[in-house]
């Protein structure tokens, strides 16, 4: 599903190929798609508005209008947001079409239906967006917001980094590739790591996300950019679906467990439950 990575890729598309374009009409092709307001007032209000701007805040992509609306999309699993030539016109799993000046459209395409929007206006947009934690870019996150936030857990440090409450953009792919460079097992409780672990894990997060933008995200099964190509990053992946397969540190075999509900990722050897293997490997970098 699009994480930070695939939303900023889409955001930064979005900047260079449709700002200042106006919209001329919208045709909303299915009924679950819009979340707020009502579909004949989502229709109205952004027919005619000019696109401003973009960006991203968490997963969420905000797609700014001239009215002083957003558009607020949520990708989900399947979102893909395409402007692409008549001749390669998606057909199918349509559920928005936006018809701009110039006879060029931007299609909302989503095979599992699960894509969500909503047209918010600014305090509408702040309050929907207040509970979002810190973005991992941000002047905010550093390894002492981590350890502030969660050193006195007891819950499991994967779905805790899954919280969009606690860090913002972090989804199932990243974070089993996070945990992998931090030699922390998914299941370790966080009021176990020590400082060092922290900082690790803060080298982490910022070093596969930033990856992940540059190789303008990853493609598993659906993810496209704004000009329907795939993402990059999925040749990059150490442990992320590559269960069965030599984890490419020790030489170990991947496995693939259920933690916090999520199909998890991870090496045992690098990332052993009790946590000594991984602080030994920070004792010979530290």
């Amino acid at each position: 599903m699009p994480e930070l990575p695939e939303v900023e890729t889409i955001k930064e598309d979005l900047r260079g190929l449709v700002v200042g374009s106006k919209i001329e009409r919208a045709e909303v092709l299915h009924g679950s798609l819009v979340e707020h307001p009502t579909e004949e007032g989502f229709v109205r209000r952004i027919s005619g508005a000019e696109i401003s701007g973009a960006r991203r805040r968490a997963k969420h992509l905000i797609v700014e209008l001239s009215t002083g609306d957003s558009l607020v999309l949520q990708l989900k699993i399947g979102g893909q947001l395409l402007l692409v030539p008549p001749v390669e016109e998606p057909t199918s799993s349509l559920m928005l079409v936006l018809h701009l000046e110039g006879g060029r459209r931007l299609f909302l395409r989503d095979q599992t239906e699960f894509t969500r929007a909503r047209l918010l206006d600014a305090g509408e947009l702040e309050e929907r967006l207040s509970s979002l934690g810190p973005e991992p870019f941000g002047e905010d996150f550093s390894a002492e917001y981590l350890r502030r936030a969660l050193s006195g857990r007891r819950a499991q440090i994967k779905p805790l980094l899954l919280d969009q409450k606690v860090v913002s953009g972090i989804g199932n792919i990243y974070v089993d590739e996070i945990l992998y460079d931090a030699w922390l097992h998914p299941r370790r409780k966080a009021n176990t790591l020590s400082g060092r672990e922290w900082e690790a894990l803060y080298e982490a997060i910022l070093k596969n996300l930033v990856a992940g933008v540059e190789h303008r995200g990853t493609t598993v099964r659906l993810y496209r950019d704004v000009l329907d190509r795939p993402g990059e990053h999925q040749n990059y992946l150490r442990v992320f679906e590559k269960h069965g397969e030599p984890c490419p540190g020790c030489g170990g075999i991947i496995v693939r467990e259920k933690v916090g509900g999520r199909p998890t990722h991870f090496c045992p050897a690098c990332q052993p439950e009790d946590g000594f293997g991984g602080e030994r490997q920070l004792e010979s970098l530290w």
